[in-house]
């Protein structure tokens, strides 16, 4: 099923836009037809845990696995109340309606507790992966305005409440640290123990609305900012729950017992980990890292019977002895976020014994088309086919369809779609075309059965294992070095990880070469996080240029290392 929207209008704002408080292309008239269709639900994310707590009261919603051992674990009638003294928490630091709170932890339970704090109070979630350094983390919580940054005191070799309190100094709006920890030493002003703000008063803060601004996703293509996807409550329930439409509910097992690998940070973690799970009242098992071995170890242990993640994480369970297929409890598996081997869904249904669902999705819509196993099986050769009230086009470079079959540029538009984005109104203007058609930025065809293929991206990024790296910040610091005089990164084809980066350098006479070894120290020194960093480098004497400077990178791709 698809709806027909209206254009927007540039002279009159609309009552969303006087309600997120941002511009925003989309006018009452849009709004109103996706909430006539049901669509646009009017629910609130929190309200969506108070229901699953009064239907499962018991049942175990989140499951922790750490590293160091230990399975802290909540029903949902417990984490209903922790939810809310996790509201009260943040309410006691002054962050109320519209506020920006920055989370940069594990797949902790933790995070899903405060998540649903955030958007109990009405304030607005924002995720940083544990791992950022401070080069990714800042144009975050400064564009975000972030009133509250969440931390671990340390991860592995991270030291994150270090690294908070340097970005404190450089960002005016941050004026608390909250250390997800249980050492009480060392703290000081605007500096707290999570633990010691449990006992805080009720709030007493209004209900959220659910047309306001809940999360902001933020993305980097190749302007070098990451940028903040302004998502309502709406946006994101109508996602998870044609998702759960289109396979249907009992797909993913019943009850689904999720395993939450991808980072809660990125929006994979965070709209399949949480608000999914919560919304199909299933147990989210969260682990604080990626290993396939105990990974095998959890799905066996933990029954679980579904997963959302990039490819490279089937590729790793395909070789473990979890592809004998024996013993088995996984149900389905959703692969996006990177390129998807066409192979890859067919044999892994077979070895897993697990229904695999190809899919396609961006933090901009989050997953708006996948497989479905009432589906042709040829539809697992695809990305699947788009949701019920989405709609998508390929057009060619005058903006007309280019039929059937035929590559161009992939547009989409539906109730899924973010609102713009935060404070860039420049950017919401380059990214919605008439008619609210959104540009992806992805190549593809549309077959003759309306399934969507990708081809490629447009935009300059890199997406290993599912994370998009982008590689401007990589440039942009290697510019900088001494002895290099131009640069160029990119990603090149790998079999386990869809794509890995290699660094392009031309180098000034004479100097000695810039080894993999050196580079990479240079870069962690100048503040990018270690799993930006690239895994090869290639010296060449001069780039492939255009005649209007810009260099040839489809030229450099065929180049070894």
């Amino acid at each position: 099923m698809s709806t027909t929207v209206s254009s927007s209008s540039a002279v009159t704002p609309s009552a969303l836009s006087s309600a997120i408080g941002q511009h925003t292309p989309v006018d009452d008239a849009t709004v109103q037809r996706w909430r006539d269709l049901g669509w646009w639900e009017q629910r609130t994310i929190r309200s969506i845990l108070s229901e699953a707590a009064q239907r499962e009261p018991d049942r175990l919603a989140l499951v922790g696995r750490r590293s160091n051992g230990q399975r802290p674990t909540r029903t949902y009638a417990e984490l209903d109340v922790t939810a809310h003294t996790a509201a009260n928490a943040l309410a006691s630091l002054g962050v109320g309606h519209g506020d920006a709170v920055v989370v940069m932890l594990p797949n902790w339970i933790e995070y899903a507790e405060i998540v649903f704090g955030v958007m109990e109070i009405g304030a607005m979630y924002a995720g940083v992966p544990v791992a950022y350094g401070p080069l990714q983390a800042a144009p975050i919580l400064r564009r975000s305005k972030a009133k509250v940054l969440v931390v671990p005191r340390r991860w592995r070799s991270n030291e994150n409440l270090e690294l908070a309190r340097e970005l404190r100094r450089e960002i005016p709006t941050l004026e608390s640290i909250v250390v997800v920890d249980d050492e009480a030493e060392g703290l000081g002003d605007g500096e707290h123990r999570w633990s010691d703000l449990l006992d805080a008063p009720d709030h007493g803060v209004p209900a959220p609305r659910p047309d306001q601004l809940c999360y902001l996703g933020f993305t980097s293509g190749t302007t070098g900012e990451p940028k903040g996807a302004m998502h309502t409550h709406e946006t994101l329930i109508y996602s998870a729950r044609l998702q759960a439409e289109h396979l249907g509910s009992r797909t993913y097992g019943d009850p689904m017992v999720q395993l939450v690998a991808s980072p809660v940070g990125h929006h994979t973690g965070f709209e399949w980990g949480i608000v999914f799970t919560a919304l199909l009242a299933g147990t989210a098992v969260h682990v604080d890292r990626w290993d396939p071995a105990w990974g095998v170890e959890i799905v066996r242990a933990e029954g679980i019977t579904a997963f959302f993640g990039a490819p490279t994480f089937l590729q790793d369970m395909m070789r473990t002895d979890l592809a004998d297929g024996r013993g088995s409890s996984l149900a389905c598996i959703v692969i996006a976020g990177a390129p998807i081997p066409r192979n890859l869904p067919t044999d892994a249904s077979e070895a897993l014994g697990a229904f695999i669902s190809p899919a396609w999705g961006m933090t901009e819509c989050s997953i708006i088309t996948a497989s479905s196993p009432d589906e042709d099986p040829a539809v697992l050769r695809t990305d699947g086919s788009v949701f019920a009230g989405s709609e998508l086009r390929v057009v060619d470079l005058d903006g007309k369809d280019s039929g059937p079959d035929v590559e161009g540029d992939l547009l989409m538009r539906g109730p899924a779609l973010a609102l713009g984005y935060y404070d860039r109104p420049d950017a919401t203007a380059d990214a919605y075309r008439d008619g609210l058609w959104f540009a992806t930025g992805d190549r593809a065809v549309l077959d003759g059965g309306g399934r969507l293929v990708l081809r490629g991206r447009t935009k300059d990024i890199v997406i290993r294992g599912g994370e998009n790296i982008p590689v401007t910040d990589i440039e942009s610091v290697l510019f900088d070095h001494p002895d290099v005089v131009n640069v160029a990164v990119i990603g090149v084809p790998d079999e386990r990880l869809g794509e890995r980066v290699r660094a392009v350098l031309v180098q000034r006479q004479g100097s000695a070469p810039v080894d993999l070894r050196a580079m990479s120290d240079y870069l962690l020194d100048a503040g990018l996080s270690k799993h930006y960093l690239p895994e090869d480098v290639v010296h060449l004497e001069e780039m492939p240029m255009t005649p209007s400077g810009k260099i040839q990178k489809f030229k450099l791709r065929g180049i070894g290392a």
